[in-house]
């Protein structure tokens, strides 16, 4: 998913609030969808700002380099009550590409001394390309055998028909001098290559990690994944 980087703080004094009464906010959220990025909180005045760089991350370290992952369209940006968004830097929407950093300087008004609590701060993005995929478990099977990969439930907002990456041990299902010709998962996924690519045999003691790339489907999912080696 996108990751947000540091918060550049800067104190409601820079904007003339010296001697007002001051709000402390305990913590600062950042949601983006089902995601909360918490930062420290901070003394501020009737008015301040905050600079949040935005990058986006979707998909790195999962893809195989040929493979890109997809732009963010940031849509809206919004400050729960009782603070105020004065000002948006740049302004909306805003595109920030696969793997690049865009800044959002917000200028916020406080609800004055009174106040001591978080803010939160929410982004919403404009896509209609992203989907959500929770996988309860995945599933490996050989012949009759079939067994559970440990930790493996997920959750992402991917890109219909976004590849991702999963690294399967394979001595969880198979067994050492065990050939491999070809290798299935459950729809609506598919697969779409292997590193190392098939056919391939066991040949190492200890472990064997075989990287996968599935494609996901083009609608929203949860449930299993199952993948079956032939």
């Amino acid at each position: 998913m996108a990751l947000f980087g540091f918060l550049r703080k800067r104190s409601g004094a820079e904007h003339g609030t010296e001697g007002k009464k001051s709000t402390y906010i305990t913590s600062i959220n950042i949601r983006l969808g089902g995601d909360v990025h918490s930062l420290g909180g901070r003394e501020v005045g009737e008015t301040f700002d905050i600079d949040i760089p935005f990058k986006n991350k979707m998909g790195s370290g999962l893809l195989p380099e040929n493979l890109k992952g997809p732009d963010v369209t940031i849509s809206s940006i919004t400050v729960d009550k009782p603070f105020e968004l004065i000002a948006i830097n740049p302004g909306l929407p805003a595109e920030v590409p696969y793997m690049s950093e865009s800044r959002f300087a917000l200028r916020i008004k406080s609800p004055g001394g009174s106040y001591n609590g978080p803010l939160m701060v929410r982004f919403e993005t404009g896509s209609t390309d992203n989907i959500d995929v929770s996988i309860a478990r995945i599933m490996l099977s050989k012949g009759a055998k079939r067994v559970e990969l440990e930790s493996s439930a997920s959750s992402m907002n991917i890109k219909k028909g976004q590849v991702f990456r999963r690294d399967i041990q394979l001595y969880k299902v198979l067994s050492l001098g065990d050939r491999i010709n070809n290798i299935e998962v459950s729809r609506p996924f598919a697969l779409v290559s292997t590193d190392p690519a098939l056919p391939l045999s066991i040949d190492v003691k200890d472990s064997y990690i075989l990287k996968m790339f599935i494609k996901c489907p083009d609608f929203s999912y949860a449930g299993e994944l199952e993948i079956a080696f032939r």
